[in-house]
């Protein structure tokens, strides 16, 4: 399937004050973004942020009846018992779906429907997720943001290890409310085919993103069975877990790192930033970053597990992108 693209530009979001003024001054200006077609927030919210949000800011608005807190994941989560005061549970599971041979795809938008509203998920909300590892409340808001919901959902930088680390409080169990009404609006600028790719593959419209460790990138650790070894060519290595401070404090480094990091990946604010990994997981959280960091950004869904079993798709092994 090929997908429009259609480019768009967000502003730089935010999490402190602090961490504004350090991204303005390493980051350079992103173009304006167009307008966009989701709802507005009737909910008094007055500084609604850009993608990430720190403890803080979920602290001061935690009691906001226009906020949705969603813990996100695996079913076995929902029995942890430690959860953020009103955090209602989003099981993974229901948000993605085998397809084709493939895990961890987006299902039908009809399918997607059920799990979000039930989570309490409406137009009007705005919903901050969280969860561990970072990637999946970061294939959350990769879903959502698909769905048209992007400009009214936020992740929580840090997770709950960031708000225990900050000594707020925690409940033993997820809180249950009213289901909500969700209407989606389906983007395309946000899912992309193996199609769409190789349509670009060797032009300057796109640069690829490969979120998995360096092993796997050069190919030096196989692949499944079923699937070639290495990388799409042209592909440079941006391994997810490197954007943070480390997996026990899953904070996102320090702003001028983390742009020096994709800028020595190939990102331009001139292209379109596509993330893969193996089916979809780690490139979601940069995809997010990427998100975070004002750049025009895709996900391809089918990822490598998906383009390493055609063997009419190029691959390379290797440190290089060609």
């Amino acid at each position: 399937m090929t997908l429009e693209t259609r480019r768009t530009h967000r502003p730089l979001a935010w999490t402190t004050g602090a961490l504004t003024a350090c991204l303005i001054l390493a980051i350079p200006a992103a173009r304006p973004a167009k307008a966009s077609t989701s709802v507005q927030l009737s909910a008094p919210v007055q500084d609604v942020p850009g993608v990430l949000v720190s403890v803080d800011w979920l602290a001061e608005h935690l009691e906001d009846p226009s906020i949705v807190l969603l813990m996100v994941g695996q079913p076995t989560a929902r029995a942890s018992g430690e959860f953020i005061p009103g955090a209602r549970f989003l099981n993974y599971q229901e948000i993605v779906q085998v397809r084709d041979g493939l895990i961890v795809e987006v299902p039908p938008v009809e399918e997607l429907i059920e799990p979000f509203e039930v989570a309490g998920v409406s137009d009007e909300v705005l919903v901050v997720l969280y969860g561990s590892p970072a990637h999946l409340p970061a294939r959350a808001y990769v879903t959502l943001d698909f769905l048209g919901h992007g400009d009214h959902t936020v992740v929580l930088d840090g997770g709950l290890e960031a708000w225990k680390a900050a000594e707020h409080p925690v409940e033993t169990t997820p809180a249950q409310g009213p289901r909500a009404l969700f209407t989606p609006r389906v983007r395309d600028d946000v899912l992309v085919s193996a199609e769409w790719i190789q349509e670009r593959l060797y032009g300057p419209e796109i640069a690829l993103i490969d979120s998995r460790p360096e092993g796997e990138y050069t190919g030096r650790i196989p692949t499944r069975i079923g699937g070639r070894a290495g990388h799409i060519p042209g592909a440079r290595n941006l391994y997810w877990e490197e954007l943070l401070v480390t997996s026990e404090n899953p904070v996102l480094r320090d702003s001028t790192d983390v742009q020096l990091q994709f800028q020595g990946a190939g990102a331009d604010y001139g292209l379109i930033v596509v993330n893969y990994c193996y089916v979809g997981m780690r490139a979601s959280y940069t995809y997010l970053i990427a998100k975070h960091l004002g750049y025009d950004t895709r996900l391809y869904d089918g990822s490598w597990n998906e383009w390493s079993k055609n063997d009419s798709l190029p691959s390379v092994t290797g440190l290089l992108p060609f």
